[in-house]
């Protein structure tokens, strides 16, 4: 992965654990889960580049986390499709890998059903 694709995922996933985080303190854990795969499926399903980063931050300014929005995601700059997919896999991996550590952190009761592989 190159070094932008890196820092990318490396802001999801402090993103993605802040707004885990901020959604289970508003919604308790099962629902804050249940957003959280929410807005990883809407995102997901965005296939315009425009959409996803509209998406991206619709969502972060509705959870109201502190974290801020690289200049990828921020400046109204069109993507090429190479920067939408690598931009997008990135900010996705970030935001599950996220959840999913989450997840391990919390001991939901799913250790015992693959909780360990991570999905990868």
């Amino acid at each position: 992965m190159s070094r932008e694709g890196s820092t990318i995922y490396g802001w999801a996933f402090v993103a993605g654990q802040e707004v885990i985080r901020k959604l289970e303190g508003l919604y308790g854990r099962d629902r804050a889960e249940k957003k959280m795969e929410s807005m990883l499926l809407t995102l997901r399903s965005e296939l315009i580049p425009e959409r996803f980063r509209r998406a991206i931050i619709d969502f972060l300014i509705e959870v109201g986390p502190h974290v801020g929005i690289p200049e990828e995601v921020k400046v109204e700059r069109r993507w090429s499709v190479d920067e939408f997919y690598r931009y997008s896999t990135a900010i996705l991996a970030g935001f599950f890998d996220a959840l999913n550590a989450w997840r391990g952190g919390k001991g939901t009761g799913k250790e015992g059903e693959g909780g360990e592989a991570g999905g990868r």
